[in-house]
C-alpha cells in the first residue's frame, strides 16, 4: 500500500505547488465554444482534463477522437455541471468499439486474429446561461432570457495495431443568444494516439478545425440597422500524454495546449484506485505558460461504481475551484456500462 501512494503524493504535491506558483485572470470560456474547457464529465473534470491521452476506464472521446476504440462495453455518458451565475454545461455521449477479424493478420499481440478495432462515438453537449433581466430602452423588465450553445458530434476512429490509433470528431454547432438572432456551423477534430512502450501512451490532438458562427441580426434591427458578423473559434494544437502504474491502481495524465489566441497552457491529473471499485483523483488545468491572463482551475473528485443485474452503475463527481466565478463548480456524472 505505501508504495501506490507514494507516487500519488508526488504528483499532488506538484500540483499544490502548481497552484502557489501561477496567476492570472482572464478566461478562454467566452470564446464561441469555449464551454469545451469545462471538459467533458466528471472523470476528465476531476483530473484538470488531462484526459487527451487515456485509454484506460471510462471513456470521452471528445478529449481525442482516437480514444473511442478503447471503450470495449456499450458505454453510456450522462453529465450535468453545475456553475455560478445560473450557467450550465449537459454532456451526453454513447461510445464503443467494433473488433474486425481476419485470421492471421497478427497486429494485436493479445489475439493474432484481430485485424484492426474500429471505434464510434455520438454526443450531444449543451451549455446556456438562464434567468437574465430582460429590460427595455427605459429601463422597464420585459421578463426573463436565456442564451445556449449547443455542439452534436460524431466519432470515427481506428485502431490499427497496439501502438497505434486515429480518429476523427465530425462537429455540428447550433446557437441562440435571442430571438431571431442565431448561428450555427461546422467543424471537426482530428487525433491521434500512440504508445511509446507498456504503459505510455501519448497523444496529438487538434480541435475545432474550421469552426466559427455566423451571425446576422437583420431579422431583428432590420437590414438597414442590421449586421453580419462571423466568430472564428480558437483552435487548439495539444499534446498529451499517460502513464499507467504497473498495477494499474495509479493512472498519471498530462497536456500542453497551445490556441490559435496566443495562449499556451498545461493540465495535470491523477487518479488511484483505492480499492476496485473506489477511485480518488485529482487535477490542475490552465497552468499557462504565456501572459493573457489566464488563472489555474484546480479539481478533485472520486468515482464509486458497482456491478448490477446486467450492467454496471458508475456515479462520479468533481469539484472545480473557480478562480474567477464567485462560487465553485460542480460536476455530477452518471456512466451505464452495458
Amino acid at each position: 500500500m505505501k508504495s501506490k501512494i507514494v507516487p500519488l503524493a508526488i504528483v499532488l504535491m506538484l500540483v499544490g505547488l502548481l497552484i502557489m506558483g501561477w496567476r492570472a485572470s482572464a478566461q478562454l470560456e467566452s470564446v464561441p465554444g469555449g464551454f469545451g474547457l469545462y471538459g467533458y464529465g466528471a472523470r476528465g473534470a476531476g483530473m484538470g482534463n488531462a484526459a487527451g491521452a487515456i485509454t484506460t476506464g471510462r471513456i470521452a472521446a471528445l478529449y481525442n477522437p482516437a480514444l473511442a476504440p478503447f471503450q470495449s462495453e456499450h458505454q453510456v455518458y450522462t453529465s450535468h455541471a453545475f456553475l455560478s451565475l445560473d450557467r450550465s454545461v449537459e454532456y451526453i455521449s454513447y461510445t464503443k468499439n467494433l473488433v474486425l477479424r481476419h485470421k492471421g493478420a497478427r497486429h494485436f499481440g493479445d489475439d493474432p486474429d484481430i485485424q484492426s478495432i474500429a471505434g464510434v462515438s455520438f454526443s450531444w453537449v449543451r451549455a446556456g446561461v438562464s434567468n437574465i433581466d430582460g429590460r427595455d430602452a427605459d429601463g422597464f423588465k420585459t421578463g426573463e432570457l436565456s442564451t445556449f450553445e449547443n455542439q452534436f458530434s460524431l466519432t470515427v476512429a481506428n485502431r490499427f495495431s497496439d501502438r497505434f490509433s486515429i480518429g476523427l470528431n465530425f462537429k455540428f454547432y447550433y446557437s441562440q443568444l435571442y430571438q431571431d438572432v442565431s448561428s450555427s456551423g461546422f467543424g471537426f477534430d482530428i487525433g491521434a494516439l500512440y504508445t511509446l512502450f507498456p504503459r505510455f501512451t501519448i497523444g496529438v490532438i487538434t480541435q475545432e478545425l474550421v469552426s466559427k458562427y455566423e451571425w446576422d441580426t437583420s431579422k431583428l434591427y432590420g437590414v438597414q440597422n442590421g449586421n453580419q458578423t462571423t466568430n472564428d473559434f480558437a483552435r487548439h494544437y495539444r499534446i498529451a500524454g499517460s502513464y499507467l502504474w504497473p498495477d494499474s491502481s495509479i493512472t498519471i495524465g498530462a497536456e500542453v495546449d497551445v490556441t490559435s489566441r496566443k495562449t499556451t497552457f498545461a493540465r495535470l491529473g491523477a487518479e488511484y484506485r483505492i480499492v476496485p471499485q473506489v477511485v480518488v483523483r485529482a487535477g490542475i488545468d490552465q497552468l499557462e505558460f504565456t501572459d493573457s491572463g489566464m488563472e489555474p482551475r484546480p479539481s478533485f473528485g472520486f468515482t464509486v461504481w458497482k456491478p448490477l443485474a446486467s450492467f454496471v452503475l458508475d456515479i462520479t463527481y468533481a469539484f472545480i475551484v473557480e478562480p474567477v466565478a464567485p462560487s465553485s463548480t460542480h460536476v455530477l456524472s452518471i456512466i451505464v456500462l452495458l
